[in-house]
């Protein structure tokens, strides 16, 4: 999947999930990860779907205020730019992720690996089907839940869902940071 599609489904469902991206109830970063997201401030545009733009301000504390637009849909998420080690990440968590009449929605957390931040911005997720994998192969390897989505009962779509604490997933992301396929193809935004 590439980032486009990524990039939100989130659009489609507010970063209610779809089956192929990878996320997690607690955040990927520590407090003392979080670096400025200075750079970030501004309005990015895709150069390969002029209606997708990402617009970040300045938020609350560390935090950044992305608005996400795709075509007629725009999302508010929340955005954290940390580092482990000298690799840079984003963290986005939605806004608004309760609809009238529902539960509270689990938080759901989704990890951008940042490859690049000037001129333009390159990100990279989890690739989902290399995560799924290794979880069949190795439960064990973080704290997970597959959850069965889909309308087809009979072929249901197999989501992961990284429950682990913030420490736990921040050895894992380190630990498969390098691992062929474990993430997908940079996406590129340029600034506008």
């Amino acid at each position: 999947m590439n980032m486009k599609k990524l990039a939100f489904s989130l659009a489609a469902l507010g970063l209610v999930l779809s089956g192929c991206i990878v996320t997690s109830v607690h955040p990927f970063y520590l407090e003392r990860d979080l670096v400025s997201g200075t750079p970030l401030l501004g309005h990015w545009k895709s150069p390969k779907d002029a209606g997708e733009q990402w617009i970040f301000e300045a938020g609350d504390q560390q935090a950044l205020k992305l608005t996400y637009i795709s075509g007629n849909e725009t999302n508010l998420v929340s955005a954290h730019l940390f580092k482990l080690g000298q690799d840079t990440f984003l963290d986005l968590f939605p806004l608004k992720p309760d609809g009238p009449g529902f539960p509270p929605a689990i938080p759901s957390h989704l990890l951008l690996r940042v490859d690049q931040l000037q001129p333009s911005l390159k990100m990279a997720s989890l690739n989902h089907d290399w995560l799924l994998k290794l979880v069949q192969q190795r439960p064990r390897t973080v704290s997970h839940l597959i959850i069965k989505d889909g309308a087809d009962k009979d072929k249901p779509d197999n989501r992961v869902v990284l429950t682990a604490a913030t420490p736990e997933l921040q050895r894992f992301v380190r630990k498969h940071l390098k691992d062929e396929g474990a993430w997908q193809e940079a996406d590129e935004m340029q600034r506008d």
